[in-house]
């Protein structure tokens, strides 16, 4: 017989457990190849989404600067920085001419309007009627409406908004005015609307949105944006630069990062760009940021399912060699006696191998690859690294299995040596063993150093540290090991029980067990490993899912985070003073004033968050947050007005020295039911004129508390100080309460023109409750019931306040927030005659966020941002890792399943004459059966148990260090609780228990038949 056939004969006398070394290579090229570039195209498509979903000025940066002299010069100049800085980084940009609101009329009808010049708008938008004014029908329309007109085409809610129709004239400019030179008349030739509102390159403006913004109307767009320079307003030029999500890439991202804080710079330094108030504004570097720390958090979780699947996979592979080599040891015996050589033995097993795994392997990395390709159609794939997968699996198994022949074929030729499949020297295996505990515990080590896989290099950048990140799995192998090792103590220790019962079940298998602790030793450790890993996917998963969604809420704050542009301290004419605009709204629940803010204490920067503590839930959607607002205790700050009250009227009296001119505003403080302030007028008296009665009509509105009054003084000339005296106070006519009284007297001039006199009920200032972040509270040395005064940078105010409680972290400011009662502090400010904070924001509570939230971009007429929870998780980027996380540990459960399937055909090949013995000794079929299941039952079950427990203790070590790390910029004071996500922790272990109980029955019946055949010898085998 020729070599050639020889290999084949040997090859076919084992078909089996080829195949099932097929299957295993197979399935790890396959799972490999998925789990390894789904991460990577996830990462890239993570960042490219992340960028797609980035709405308004989040996802755009701005420099802004009035026009110069020479238009064409400092446009020029501006293109040639940005397209030398931005366009090589995968970023566009755009240039636009507004000028700020100016007087205009239509048709009789007085407005402000905003006028705008932006080439690229056509490109962005739609036309709803009409032409746009560089369309040569333009100048028709022009010419019939008014000599000399400028055609302009007007975003669509406004034309609605003034009743503008095509042909209508509207003039902007000095309208009206006395000696004015003329307005510039513009001829509506069309209207449009933005295909995208939300668009990062409309920098969330809502005059294009919604076509108002503070009470201005357009933008009426222009084709010349020279005709701007004839308006008497401010005229702006700004370019705008937004990241391209098709072509981004993390080192494109990171190029484009690190160069968006030099552009301002060298824009100032070019010639012909002007320095008169150049500025930047947007977010897209702290989105960028986010992002890009995202990403770094996905490359440290990304080694967990790849090393998991792949310790796995090449045990199982172990496995199946030990029962090859096992399985050929006679024959070996054989060739080796007439000749062959050991390495005429081993190359000839790797050929077999190799001829099988080869092919397999790419077969499960190409369907793979398609399977993601179907899944996933918009992502690239990347058929490099299906191949390197491929390959690792393929040769890894070649090997191994090679490995296991070598060992059989140079062992000694003693007649039954090593009858045992799997028993390796002693010495080596405790010698391998020690040297991956050493290797865990140095990774564990550089792991708690840091307290995470992340560590920041030089920059202050977070990078993947190389030791690190290898912790958890080690650490896992490490103790799956020596939990292994434990097998043949606790076998002996069941051999002991079950002696100590009569009958042959269980002692019998109990004491195969024992003598046999190293046939079951390597599937034993597969399962071991399986289960672990899968405890540890399930603890990872429950941790980050729970500290995700507390660090979401402490982000965002409500359910919906409604984020105000431009608003600092109460003014008169405020429209969104003392209102609720979402009242109403569908599906909004409740929506609560919030300040955000900075403060001051001493040196020491604060984030101030003011809010309602009284109106607040119970549940603010993370423990953090409920028991920070829950400790804050408001005192009653300010006297209520009767519910129901219209009106209110207070008794002034002017005094001054003769000759003095001028008049004298008396305003109301009023805060509304959730303690956000607001002015009401109540008159204006000519100092000349002694005073008089001032009347405030009251907002329909319940829970109003009175402050007290100010006095604003104008027109005096500087000719002297003027006394106002604010006596009796009447509510709808009838004498009011005493704590409504101000009963003060103010002094007011040119030199300080406002005055306040707080009401009687609003005087006594307490110190405000508040809580401190965590680590705000360790920076300034503070303990719960310390005084501290902070100082208010809007407004300026200096607050009084106790500490009230220390949190983790501060809804809307993480660790360094301080926290305040809105109404408190407005009351704090006002009393103080310091500015009064304006609230910022507004918390929304919905069952609905993406739709609140969707809405209210849509149908907004101010500058604001919406944020919801969604938009703060870690999870587009971290969900394909913590998916591949569970996909690596179905895995492994797999590749045990194998291994137990192999250790039950190797028991019974190593065990048929032990079959035979028995039967002859009278053990019936059935009894023997019970006892192959109770050893399997046995021998599994306890790495079951073993698994669970080292899974534990691994999850114990890394798990929330791990969910820790996933959550890029989460507060590092706020805790992250091990939690274990048990269905499909569950899922999987029954699964899996199913599966092994199935092989279990199979091999028991396969030796119940066995032992009921009549007439069998041991030589028959």
């Amino acid at each position: 017989m020729g070599a050639i056939s020889t290999a084949a004969a040997r090859a076919g006398a084992h078909r089996g457990v080829f195949a099932a070394v097929a299957a295993v290579v197979l399935v790890l090229a396959f799972l490999g190849t998925a789990v390894v570039d789904s991460l990577a195209s996830a990462s890239l498509s993570g960042l490219r989404s992340g960028l797609a979903a980035t709405t308004g000025s989040d996802g755009a940066a701005r420099w802004q600067i009035r026009v110069s002299d020479d238009p064409v010069e400092q446009a020029d100049a501006a293109a040639t920085v940005l397209d030398r800085m931005l366009v090589p980084r995968g970023a566009e940009w755009s240039r636009s001419v507004q000028a700020f609101p100016v007087d205009a009329r239509a048709g009789g009808a007085a407005f402000d309007a905003v006028v705008l010049a932006d080439d690229g708008l056509a490109d962005r938008s739609s036309l709803a009627s009409g032409v746009w004014p560089d369309d040569p029908a333009a100048a028709a329309v022009v010419e019939r409406a008014a000599s000399g007109g400028i055609a302009t085409t007007v975003q669509a809610t406004a034309a609605a908004a003034e009743g503008l129709e095509l042909g209508d004239v509207v003039e902007v400019g000095d309208v009206g005015g006395i000696g004015a030179p003329g307005a510039l008349p513009l001829v509506v030739v069309g209207t449009w609307t933005p295909d995208d509102a939300a668009d990062p390159v409309w920098f969330d403006d809502p005059v294009v949105s919604a076509g108002a913004v503070e009470g201005a109307v357009g933008p009426f767009v222009v084709a010349d944006e020279g005709a701007l320079a004839e308006l008497p307003a401010a005229v702006v030029v700004r370019w705008t630069a937004t990241a391209t999500p098709a072509s981004s890439t993390p080192e494109i991202a990171a190029d484009l990062r690190a160069v968006l804080p030099n552009v301002e710079p060298a824009l100032r330094a070019a010639d012909g760009i002007g320095t008169d108030g150049l500025g930047t504004s947007g977010g897209l570097v702290a989105t960028l940021d986010r992002l890009l720390a995202g990403l770094t958090t996905v490359r440290a979780v990304a080694p967990l399912p790849v090393l998991l699947l792949g310790f796995a996979g090449f045990a199982a592979v172990d496995r199946l060699a030990a029962l090859l080599a096992a399985g050929r040891r006679g024959e070996t015996q054989l060739l080796r006696a007439r000749g062959a050589s050991a390495v005429r033995l081993t190359s000839s097993t790797a050929g077999e191998v190799a001829i099988l795994a080869l092919p397999t392997a790419f077969a499960g990395a190409a369907l793979a690859e398609a399977g993601l390709g179907a899944l996933r159609p918009d992502e690239a794939r990347s058929w490099a690294i299906a191949a390197l997968v491929a390959g690792v699996a393929a040769l890894g198994t070649v090997a191994l299995v090679a490995g296991r022949a070598w060992w059989e074929a140079t062992r000694p030729l003693l007649r039954g040596s090593g009858d045992e499949v799997g028993r390796m020297p002693r010495a080596a295996v405790a010698g391998g063993v020690l040297l991956v505990v050493v290797a865990a515990a140095v990774t564990l080590w550089q792991f708690r150093l840091y307290g995470s896989p992340l560590v920041a290099n030089a920059s202050g950048v977070l990078e993947v540290d190389p030791v690190a990140v290898l912790a958890p799995v080690l650490v896992l192998v490490a103790l799956a090991l020596v939990g292994n090792a434990l097998s043949r103590p606790v076998a002996g220790v069941l051999e002991r029980v079950a002696v100590a019962r009569p009958g042959l079940v269980p002692s019998l298998p109990m004491r195969q067990l024992a003598r046999r602790a190293g046939l079951y030793a390597s599937a034993s450790l597969v399962t071991v490993l399986a289960v672990g890993g899968l405890t540890l996917a399930a603890a990872f998963a429950g941790s980050w899912q729970g500290f995700d969604r507390a660090a979401s809420a402490i982000a965002v704050g409500g359910d919906v985070r409604v984020a105000y542009a431009g608003r600092s301290i109460v003014h008169d004419a405020d429209p969104l003073a003392l209102v609720d605009p979402f009242s109403g709204a569908p599906g909004v629940d409740a929506s609560l004033p919030v300040v955000l803010g900075e403060g001051r204490i001493g040196s020491d920067p604060a984030t101030l968050i003011a809010l309602p503590a009284a109106a607040v839930a119970a549940d603010a959607g993370s423990s953090a947050a409920a028991d920070a607002r829950s400790a804050l205790a408001p005192a009653q700050v300010a006297p209520e007005l009767p519910p129901g009250a219209s009106t209110l009227d207070v008794d002034v009296q002017v005094s001054a020295p003769s000759g003095v001119p001028g008049s004298v505003a008396v305003t109301a403080w009023v805060l509304g039911p959730d303690g956000d302030a607001g002015r009401l007028p109540a008159g204006s008296f000519d100092v000349a004129s002694g005073g008089g009665a001032g009347r405030v009509a009251l907002p329909d509105l319940d829970g109003l508390r009175l402050l007290g009054f100010d006095a604003t003084l104008d027109g005096s000339q500087g000719l002297g100080t003027v006394e106002v005296r604010f006596g009796d106070v009447l509510v709808d006519g009838a004498p009011a309460a005493s704590d409504l009284l101000a009963d003060a007297v103010v002094l007011v001039s040119a030199k300080a023109p406002t005055g306040r006199a707080p009401v009687a009920g609003a005087t006594d200032v307490a110190p405000v409750s508040a809580v401190l972040g965590a680590a705000l509270a360790a920076r300034i040395d503070a303990q719960r019931g310390d005084a501290f005064t902070f100082r208010v940078l809007t407004g300026g105010a200096d607050v009084a306040a106790v500490v009230s409680d220390i949190a983790p972290a501060v809804a809307g400011a993480g660790g360094s927030g301080l926290l305040v009662d809105l109404a408190e502090l407005s009351r704090a400010a006002f009393v103080s005659g310091a500015g009064v904070p304006a609230y910022t924001d507004r918390w929304i509570s919905t069952s609905e966020p993406a739709a609140v939230a969707d809405g209210i971009s849509r149908e907004r007429s101010t500058a604001l941002t919406t944020t919801t929870r969604a938009d703060a998780s870690s999870e587009p980027l971290i969900g394909p890792a913590v998916a591949a996380l569970w996909a690596g540990a179905g895995g492994a459960l797999l590749f045990a399943a194998v291994a137990v399937a192999a250790l039950s055909a190797a028991l019974s090949r190593a065990r048929f004459g032990e079959v035979v013995v028995l039967r002859a000794l009278g053990m019936p079929a059935r009894l023997q059966a019970r006892a192959r299941s109770a050893e399997l039952a046995a021998a599994l079950g306890t790495a079951v148990v073993v698994g669970a427990v080292v899974g534990a203790l691994t999850a114990v070590a890394t798990a929330r260090e791990l969910a820790r790390a996933a959550v890029a910029g989460a507060p590092a004071s706020l805790g992250v609780d091990l939690t274990l996500d048990v269905l499909p922790w569950a899922i999987g272990l029954v699964a899996f228990v199913a599966a092994t109980a199935l092989i279990g029955r199979l091999a028991a019946a396969s030796v119940r038949r066995l032992a009921a055949t009549p007439g069998i010898r041991e030589e028959e085998r």
